[in-house]
């Protein structure tokens, strides 16, 4: 049976179905005492769907620019790809940065800022788009850009640094990060159509790369998928 909770959680700034997910997972948390750090929380509608599905959870929020009047969260202002630094009270059972990344620089250091907030049996869970579907290796290939890219940027624009799956699970393990698990957002209809190309490219993946892991990181759903979700947590010993 369907959870209620997770019927008409709000988009917000990421792909469809990733908010869904994240929440999901969350209501799978056990404990009554949750505290969520959501960093970038932007106007907060995924912590909106949160503290709705979930009343008891403790919610904060850190961004760059203070949010609206209406904003019912805790929140801190800071901007972690710069010299700063979050000095909060407590320790959070869940860190989240949802289709952040390819937003600002100095990524390991921002997730060595985080590192600390986590609480022992914690996690971070990070999302971010995924620029190896076979639509956008076609669209590389051809027009020199990806889909979620424009091929001139100006300064300002939110999205503008490319980062790969394989890129940012290696930054988050030079950060102190494991990868516990990798979930790829289900794809729209549309997407299928490349299935007999993604055939092609998945079977010369696999033969290339032979029992090398990359089954686990690039599996046959992610050559269609636009998003994908890692959960992760720190390293023993770090």
């Amino acid at each position: 049976m369907a959870d209620l909770r997770l019927k008409n959680v709000p988009r917000g700034n990421t792909c469809p179905g990733v908010n869904e997910i994240i929440l999901e997972h969350i209501l799978n948390v056990s404990g009554n005492d949750l505290a969520l750090l959501d960093i970038p929380c932007g106007k907060g509608e995924f912590l909106d769907a949160v503290k709705d599905a979930r009343p008891s959870t403790m919610t904060v929020g850190v961004d760059i620019s203070v949010p609206s009047k209406g904003f019912r969260h805790a929140f801190v202002r800071a901007d972690l790809s710069t010299n700063e630094t979050l000095d909060l009270e407590r320790r959070f059972e869940i860190v989240t940065c949802i289709s952040g990344v390819m937003e600002f620089d100095n990524t390991r250091s921002f997730f060595e800022k985080l590192r600390p907030l986590i609480d022992v049996d914690g996690e971070l869970i990070v999302t971010n788009d995924n620029l190896l579907s076979v639509r956008d290796r076609f669209s590389y290939a051809l027009f020199g850009r990806f889909r979620q890219y424009r091929l001139r940027w100006s300064i300002g624009e939110p999205t503008w640094k490319v980062v790969t799956i394989t890129n940012l699970l290696r930054v988050l393990a030079d950060a102190g990060f494991e990868a516990r698990e990798i979930k790829y957002v289900s794809p729209s209809a549309a997407e299928w159509l490349w299935l007999p190309i993604a055939i092609v490219i998945f079977g010369l993946q696999r033969l290339s790369n032979p029992g090398d892991g990359s089954l686990k990181i690039l599996p046959f759903l992610s050559l269609f998928s636009r998003h994908y979700i890692l959960f992760c947590r720190v390293k023993a010993g770090d």
